[in-house]
């Protein structure tokens, strides 16, 4: 339906049609010149007829002119007359007389004027004239050497003469030769000539739809060449530019890889019911920031540069491992971010092939890179996720993969992990928690418990340590273990730190106007320490509360204290000048470095429960907490063991001189009205009884 719009739009059939009218107008230019022409040539046929007669009848006529015998001659003209076209002949004497005379009466008459025969008379030639389509022929005859007579010939032009119309049709056929000639001739000439145009309009539409390789062949110096070979060159630097720009767009520029926009386009045209089958890896690096911290962003770089080249290598060698499964479709590797690399792998069928895959990809990563003159080794965790297996389509694939890498990052990174059904339902779990927790953020449903601690020497409370617990509406009491994490991820754990350091601050501020000196410990998160306001919350809770910085001790875990040494510095520098002390908590549990422990300003050490527990059945657990209670004590500082819960934990405590205890075995965590009631007791108690006799009844 479309065919005659596109026939009648096209060039050739614009110059076709334009053709064919010039064709036509030639063609009838042809018959009209045919016909001037035929016409021309009876003319002249006529007239060489018409002086032919007159020829023929001066020779005629002349020997009875030549002896005077003018009856003779008489009927000679008679008889000449009768020819076909003669219209008169006469025949007159030097002097202009007629001696023959004719049938035209006036010209008998002015036989003497006749312009024809004063022209012959002159000349002593024959003088011809065609006027009014009559050949008017003056023919002098000679006798004895001189002018005898002259024959005055009249010849009708038109006889015989064909009409307009006939000619045309009698000439028609030459203007349709022509026409038929000239119209296929042209139009394969034009075809000819405008061929290198088809060329390049279909060069052109090809370029159109974005394939730039396209060229054109056309040789020659003429416009045609010219136009082609510049064609060529806007091509070659479209393409150029359009590569330029696609990389920019679809590139990573430090490690020359795909980036995350390309890895999204292609991993939502790959992952599709109908395409082959396949995985996707997610790789994160280990501690990356902890060296890009130390060395340098430059050096950082160098890392993600360096780990970009060898997974490369991986993907390449991998790649005919998945071939013939995976079709015309490839694999895919991309950073995504910072430390994040991706990689797509179709064709990939089983969960063996992409197991070793994954594993050369750890022992890659695992193989030290030199940085500043040292050996830096990382280490990597990947989460691993099959389609159309685990997800259909690209957004709920990528969902499985996070939840797949966040189980091996649980794990300690350095391994790979599958992503399982169970997952998905953990996570939403998860986010139905912090959801439930943020909704009792705003509904004030978190308490603080406080559970005492012991001093070993004296027997008696020398403080306490908060601890949040959420109360439910239905009067139920959860305890942090249940939530703490799910906080950390959503990032309520900062706002519940910070309620609970306020809360602390006013409780022991409380007791301490109802004359009870019980510091107060509280714990500090990660994300709170992290903060660029966390001193300034501190001196503000303080404030508001009124209370002394010597009566609040805060806690960070190990990790946090040695993830940035020099920051923490800045950090607790400022509060310990004001006398809030310090504690590591959970120590031992995780990468201290005993270099930094004589630069650290601590104040306590806390001793994990774990190994308390663990102490009076494994030895390995008792070595390593006589270790730390001598070290600390040959550095200057206290010492507080968690989770005593048994009469023998506390007497090995003892032996060994730690300083403070806390547990069970002496008081769980309580409501403040519950620790004031402890507070107010020990105080009447020691009022009525000496301080060692309180320590031997505890």
């Amino acid at each position: 339906m479309n065919l005659l719009p596109r026939i009648r739009s096209s060039l050739t059939f614009k110059a076709l049609v334009l053709y064919s009218l010039v064709a036509l107008l030639t063609s009838f230019g042809v018959v009209v010149f045919s016909v001037v022409i035929e016409r021309y040539d009876h003319e002249a046929h006529a007239q060489a007829q018409g002086l032919a007669l007159a020829n023929a009848s001066a020779a005629a006529l002349a020997p009875a002119l030549l002896k005077g015998d003018f009856a003779v001659a008489e009927l000679t003209r008679l008889r000449l007359t009768g020819q076909a076209g003669v219209i008169d002949i006469r025949v007159l004497g030097s002097d202009g007389a007629l001696l023959v005379p004719g049938s035209n009466k006036k010209q008998n008459r002015s036989g003497n004027t006749n312009p024809d025969f004063l022209r012959a008379l002159a000349v002593g030639r024959t003088s011809i004239r065609a006027k009014n389509g009559v050949l008017y022929s003056a023919v002098p005859v000679f006798g004895f050497g001189r002018l005898s007579a002259v024959v005055q010939h009249s010849y009708d032009l038109t006889l015989k003469k064909p009409s307009t119309f006939s000619l045309v049709i009698k000439n028609l056929w030459r203007g349709l030769v022509f026409f038929g000639l000239a119209v296929p001739a042209g139009l394969l000439i034009f075809i000819r000539l405008v061929a290198p145009l088809g060329a390049l309009n279909q060069a052109a539409a090809k370029a159109a739809t974005g394939d730039l390789s396209v060229r054109l062949t056309v040789k020659g110096d003429d416009e045609l060449g010219v136009l082609s070979s510049n064609f060529n060159t806007m091509l070659d630097r479209l393409k150029t530019n359009f590569d330029r720009t696609r990389w920019l767009a679809y590139g990573d520029s430090l490690t020359r890889l795909a980036n995350k926009t390309a890895f999204n386009e292609q991993l939502q045209k790959l992952v599709r019911l109908e395409r082959p089958p396949g995985a996707l890896l997610l790789i994160d690096l280990d501690g990356f920031k902890r060296f890009n911290d130390a060395y340098g962003q430059d050096e950082g770089d160098h890392i993600l540069t360096i780990i970009a080249q060898r997974l490369r290598k991986i993907v390449t060698a991998q790649t005919p491992k998945f071939a013939a499964a995976a079709g015309s479709a490839r694999p895919l590797l991309a950073r995504l971010s910072g430390d994040e690399f991706g990689i797509i792998v179709p064709g990939a069928r089983s969960a063996p092939e992409i197991q070793a895959m994954a594993t050369d990809i750890l022992d890659a990563v695992a193989v030290p890179i030199k940085l500043s003159g040292h050996n830096a080794s990382l280490s990597a965790r990947i989460g691993i996720a099959l389609y159309p297996h685990d997800a259909g389509d690209a957004r709920n694939l990528l969902t499985s993969v996070n939840f797949a890498i966040d189980e091996a990052k649980k794990a300690g990174g350095g391994v790979w992990r599958f992503f399982e059904p169970s997952m998905s339902q953990k996570a939403i779990r998860r986010m139905t928690l912090q959801n439930e927790l943020r909704q009792a953020m705003r509904e004030n449903e978190f308490v603080v418990h406080y559970q005492p601690k012991i001093d070993v020497r004296e027997g008696t409370i020398a403080g306490c340590e908060a601890l949040v617990r959420w109360q439910q509406p239905s009067g139920k009491l959860v305890a942090p273990g249940l939530f703490i994490e799910a906080a950390e991820e959503s990032g309520l754990i900062q706002e519940i730190g910070d309620f609970v350091l306020e809360e602390s601050c006013l409780a022991a501020a409380r007791w301490a106007k109802d004359g009870h000196s019980c510091g107060v410990a509280v714990n500090v998160s990660a994300l709170q320490f992290a903060s660029n306001d966390f001193t300034k919350t501190v001196f503000g809770a303080l404030k508001r509360a009124n209370l002394p910085p010597s009566q609040l001790e805060l806690e960070l875990t190990e990790s946090v204290a040695m993830t940035n040494p020099e920051r923490m510095l800045e950090q607790i520098g400022p509060l310990r000048k004001q006398g809030v002390r310090f504690a590591i908590d959970d120590f031992g549990t995780g990468h201290s470095s005993l270099a930094y422990l004589t630069r650290l300003p601590f104040d306590v050490f806390k001793i994990d429960q774990s190994f308390v527990q663990s102490m009076t059945e494994d030895k390995h657990a008792r070595v390593i907490v006589q270790t730390v209670l001598a070290m600390a004590e040959s550095l200057g500082y206290r010492t507080v063991a968690e989770g005593v819960e048994t009469r023998e934990h506390f007497a090995f405590l003892q032996l060994h001189c730690c300083d403070y205890v806390q547990g069970y075995y002496f008081a769980k965590p309580m409501p403040e009205a519950d620790l004031v009631s402890m507070l107010v007791a020990e105080k009447e108690n020691l009022a009525r009884t000496e301080p060692r006799a309180f320590a031997e009844a505890v």
